[in-house]
């Protein structure tokens, strides 16, 4: 069945409510301040159904200019607009702004309801009529039809009913994947019984009663009690509803008008967005760098400061790329729309899309971030998935969280991603995450920008220990997932450019040149600790009296890095061979009975019980070992 959402816009007085209860028949005032004064100051919702069965959610906006906030609160996420003019008054200042408000976010079809047409001569109508044809022209209503209708008579409301059903029929399908799930706040109460209620219309997604939901921006888990639906109890709501939904474990204070209910992690929490600003033609105000906007997006608004990522100044018709510094965290995804209203005095200037909702902040005129945001706004799906894994790469996101940036499905995604493996243009790093090429020649880079750092500090060293090299390279990369950033450089060694074990790493093929001298002495060296087997002395007791003991400390680094000696602890080394043969020992020992203890190893080697202890020490830091009680095991 399909769920789509009408709201209307226009001037105050203009008989908007009138309307909704001709084509519905529900009052949509709920307050009494709006019995009283007799104009509407707050969203009122209403529905009705089609002949085909299709739900049709009406909400009914405020006219009047001091409650546009209100009306921006609700006009997220509808179909289709009834722009209402008076046949008395005709096109009036909120007539042009809703209009305006309604271009910026995006609807596409509407129907312009002439009402009070029994207050009117056929000559006036048609005054009228040509005035909003001319209001109208170049917006997505220049070619909707117009209806003239009468509370009076009744004139035109079947035939408006009609057209209504029809656009509804021909009105997109909508995203039910639960994974898309946000339902914007828009009401909050307390229901004795009950606990805390939310209305929103469910834009996206799928919402099953029973379920876990986020509140954003706080992140707040709340469950799903139970679920109505145009006052029935449902127990799936789907995109396109009004919803009312009871929920559990959350209290009425804790949340508010703006917030948003979301599936975990489906939106960003943030405070900087990068975005594409239209400043209206109509707009009396110039957007500069640095302005003071009021921000309004889905339900919510919020203050935010404007930096201009091109020129120092939008004036009215212009567009361009910025940055919005927002005054307080806000819960969206990339794609989202948004309204501007200027500071004060506060009337819409403008608007746009967010097109990176997870940005870094950016310099001004780079021509770098600007082609990005090109490719954000205009590029193919394909296109802007390669940009938004360039962007976040740092992040390694997964086939979901790309999902959900892109607003695709995960199928159509992965589909993507293998293609992307395929032309070599992405890496895969497990079956969840893909990283593209250019980010893996950027870590390629910097990784060997780090060794050249460290060999042009220790040239008598080939290879650099793997946990200095490690945290070097989160450092640079500015990244906090260290586990994948070890799986690239595992990719980065698979592919022949880095050589790394378990303790170290180097540039593949990379050999230090050492002169006849140092290889003498390094022989010299390497026979020494040789000779000594597993009882090598300490490094100042090998080295006591010699003059070149310098020279001697760095090439036993060398020797270690090449493997020709082995660091036990601090200053104790051995011959890497000698202790190759005692570790297959004590391998083939525990592997034979199942344990091997210090004083069994020391009798082996007729050793002392300290040099045992140092290599059965060095098998647990390798993680061969570990000790149990007074025995050592497989690790």
């Amino acid at each position: 069945m399909k769920h789509i959402i009408i709201g209307t816009a226009g001037h105050v007085d203009h008989g908007k409510t009138w309307l909704i209860k001709s084509l519905s028949g529900i009052d949509t005032d709920r307050l009494k301040e709006e019995k009283k004064r007799g104009i509407t100051i707050d969203l009122g919702f209403a529905y009705m159904s089609a002949p085909d069965g299709t739900t049709i959610g009406i909400i009914d906006v405020p006219g009047h200019e001091k409650f546009i906030r209100n009306m921006l609160a609700g006009i997220g996420g509808i179909d289709i607009v009834l722009l209402v003019v008076a046949a008395d008054e005709g096109v009036m200042p909120q007539t042009v702004e809703h209009l305006d408000i309604m271009s910026l976010l995006d609807i596409k079809q509407g129907i312009i309801v002439i009402t009070k047409s029994d207050l009117a001569d056929e000559e006036w109508l048609q005054l009228v009529e040509s005035d909003i044809r001319e209001a109208i022209a170049g917006t997505f209503l220049e070619n909707s039809p117009c209806m003239r209708v009468s509370a009076l008579t009744g004139e035109g409301m079947a035939e408006l009913r009609e057209l209504v059903y029809e656009f509804a029929l021909q009105a997109g399908d909508k995203n039910n994947d639960p994974a898309f799930l946000r339902i914007p706040i828009d009401r909050v109460f307390t229901m004795q019984g009950f606990g805390t209620v939310i209305t929103g219309t469910l834009t996206s997604g799928m919402l099953e009663s029973g379920t876990e939901v986020v509140i954003y921006p706080q992140g707040l888990k709340a469950k799903v009690r139970s679920i109505e639906v145009h006052g029935k109890s449902v127990e799936r709501a789907y995109a396109g509803q009004r919803t009312a939904v009871n929920l559990s474990n959350i209290d009425k204070d804790q949340i508010e008008r703006g917030n948003v209910i979301a599936a975990e992690g489906s939106v960003s929490v943030t405070d900087l967005i990068d975005v594409k600003i239209i400043n209206l033609k109509d707009s009396q105000r110039v957007i500069e760098d640095g302005s003071r906007l009021h921000l309004h997006y889905s339900a919510a608004e919020t203050l935010c400061r404007v930096v201009l990522l091109e020129g120092k100044a939008l004036n009215p018709g212009e567009s361009g790329y910025a940055q919005l510094m927002t005054a307080e965290p806000i819960a969206v995804r990339s794609g989202d729309l948004f309204v501007l209203r200027y500071f004060s005095p506060v009337e819409t200037v403008g608007g746009g899309r967010i097109l990176n909702a997870r940005p870094v902040k950016h310099k001004r005129k780079d021509e770098a971030v600007l082609a990005a945001l090109r490719l954000r706004e205009s590029g193919s799906v394909l296109q802007r998935l390669e940009q938004t894994m360039r962007d976040e790469a740092r992040e390694f996101p997964d086939i979901s969280d790309l999902s959900l940036r892109l607003g695709i499905s995960i199928e159509e995604t992965s589909e993507m991603l293998q293609g992307l493996a395929e032309k070599k243009r992405a890496v895969r790093l497990d079956s969840e995450v893909y990283i593209h090429i250019d980010y893996v020649n950027i870590v390629e880079g910097v990784a060997f920008e780090i060794l050249k750092g460290y060999y042009d500090k220790n040239p008598l060293l080939s290879r650099m220990p793997r946990e200095e090299f490690r945290s070097k390279l989160l450092t640079k990369l500015r990244t906090k997932d260290a586990k994948a950033l070890e799986g690239l450089v595992g990719y980065l060694v698979g592919a022949g450019e880095l050589d790394a074990d378990s303790s170290s790493v180097a540039k593949a093929g990379y050999k230090v040149e050492f002169t006849e001298a140092q290889r003498r002495l390094m022989d010299e060296l390497a026979a020494l600790y040789k000779s000594a087997a597993h009882e090598s002395p300490d490094l100042e007791e090998l080295l006591a009296g010699r003059k070149d003991k310098a020279e001697c400390k760095k090439l036993i680094d060398a020797m270690c890095a090449e493997g020709r000696l082995t660091r036990l602890s601090g200053a104790y080394y051995m011959h890497s061979e000698v202790l190759e043969k005692i570790v297959a020992q004590i391998r083939t020992k525990i592997e034979r009975e199942g344990f091997i203890t210090l004083a069994e190893l020391r009798d082996k080697l007729g050793t002392s019980r300290k040099y045992a202890l140092l290599i059965l020490e060095y098998c647990d830091s390798l993680k061969l070992t570990v000790l149990q009680g007074d025995r050592r095991v497989f690790y």
